[in-house]
């Protein structure tokens, strides 16, 4: 896709929505990919072809200093409630297919929260992976009003099953549809664009399971890349794979930008894409130059490729470029943005950036809490210890982002007073007991039989 293709959103003006005397609200759409990496997009340099974002972040700004967890159900978790995942039991691993954990339900959410302001459709396309067994962890019981994908993570792209068991819902049944679950999320998307844009104000999360595991990929974007496929060694089929599944979905996005401006509603519209962690080390996957990968709390696992277009927000681009923010400030966020002044059911770890957003504030110091040990801002990031094995740490390590952006040198030496007041941080949230106790993650696999359509009816 062109770059032109957003060409036509420059001169697009945003009401503002986030005056006091707010006649309307934006549009809120929250895409998210599944494991991309870093370097897996074309303007971090890949050779992946993803055209599409690439002119988003010529069109908006790329977050360059956004922070996640280091893998997908955590993540999710915080984004969807402004909160650090450790405080309710989802903080070192995903929900697994065999165990009936979820999302604790005394959580707000952001969709309970935009109920409350006035946006009647609330959508989820995709994945969940916040609870799949039991009604109360259920995306329609959780604040949306609509619900089309897959409760579990790493389904099949072609059958859109996991373990054995369609897996492919349509708010609380079974659905049977046929096609490629990228494009099947992508129809999906676009269909509530055309609903819903004439009913007020609506909120649009676009779950993509792209481009995690299973490496399974279309013909038709296999071709983009190879003209005899059967040829490669198996290595590089699962590289030209993946590369297809990145550009399937890059496709997706260019088409639901497309479908918003087709309606004249891109110009009132937070439009949000981030990755939920870093590459998985799939061949094909790249961190590009940061270290480590997901299931890390280095760069490469936790800071993630993220792009915002939001017009109204045009002329604080460059500081917006450049502020430490991540999954947990979207709802605080987007909270004040809406104008809800209320106070939090449960007190939000993640910030406003709103100031930012709206040109109050040039940047807003601060430090954000990665998990395990680590804790990251604008300078210097640091990671404790023995708090995650396979980090392997004989010493706490801080990381001058100055002199040192790519984590290759531990910079404690010297520096103790920065050591000593970001190590306090961390341990204010690394000591904290959650709600609900965590579960290792292969308890209950031996035995476990997927339910039939995994059907919630309990």
């Amino acid at each position: 896709m062109k770059k032109e293709f957003f060409g036509l959103l420059c001169g697009c003006t945003l009401l503002p929505a986030f005056l006091h005397a707010q006649t309307e609200r934006p549009n809120i759409v929250i895409v998210l990919a599944d494991d991309l990496g870093w370097g897996d997009v074309g303007f971090h340099g890949s050779e992946i072809k993803t055209p599409c974002l690439d002119a988003l972040v010529g069109e908006g700004v790329e977050l360059e200093r956004f922070y996640t967890s280091p893998i997908s159900t955590p993540t999710r978790a915080g984004l969807m409630t402004g909160r650090y995942p450790n405080r309710f039991g989802v903080r070192s691993a995903v929900i697994p297919p065999w165990r009936e954990d979820g999302l604790d339900e005394n959580e707000e959410t952001m969709a309970d929260m935009l109920a409350r302001n006035g946006y009647k459709n609330r959508a989820i396309i995709g994945k969940w992976h916040l609870g799949h067994t039991k009604k109360v962890h259920y995306p329609m019981n959780r604040g949306f009003s609509h619900f089309y994908g897959h409760l579990n993570g790493a389904i099949d792209y072609f059958d859109l099953t996991r373990e054995g068991e369609l897996d492919w819902h349509n708010d609380w049944e079974t659905c049977h549809d046929k096609g490629y679950s990228t494009e099947l999320i992508t129809k999906e998307a676009i269909r509530c664009i055309d609903a819903y844009e004439k009913e007020g104000p609506f909120m649009l999360y676009v779950a993509y399971n792209a481009p995690h595991t299973p490496l399974q990929a279309q013909e038709k974007d296999i071709k983009l890349y190879c003209d005899n496929f059967d040829s490669l060694t198996p290595k590089e089929q699962k590289k030209v794979t993946y590369s297809a599944m990145v550009s399937c979905m890059d496709r997706g996005i260019g088409a639901i930008v497309d479908a918003l401006k087709k309606k004249g509603i891109m110009d009132n519209t937070f439009f949000i894409f981030f990755s939920d962690n870093g590459t998985a080390g799939v061949p094909g996957s790249s961190s590009g130059p940061l270290r480590g990968h997901k299931f890390d709390e280095w760069d490469g696992g936790v800071h993630a490729p993220a792009v915002l277009y939001w017009k109204k927000a045009e002329k604080q681009y460059k500081n917006l470029s450049s502020q430490v923010t991540g999954f947990v400030d979207l709802v605080p966020t987007l909270k004040e943005l809406v104008g809800d002044n209320s106070r939090p059911k449960r007190e939000y770890d993640g910030i406003s950036i709103l100031p930012v957003l709206n040109g109050k504030k040039s940047c807003i110091d601060r430090d954000f809490y990665l998990g395990h040990g680590a804790v990251v801002n604008k300078d210097y990031k640091l990671i404790r210890k023995g708090m995650k094995p396979g980090l392997d740490l004989k010493q706490d390590f801080l990381v001058d982002y100055k002199t040192d952006p790519y984590e290759k040198k531990n910079a404690s030496a010297g520096n103790e007073k920065i050591v000593k007041a970001l190590y306090q941080v961390a341990l204010k949230y690394d000591t904290i007991t959650p709600c609900i106790p965590e579960v290792p993650y292969g308890k209950g696999r031996d035995g476990f039989k997927a339910p039939k359509e995994w059907k919630v009816v309990r």
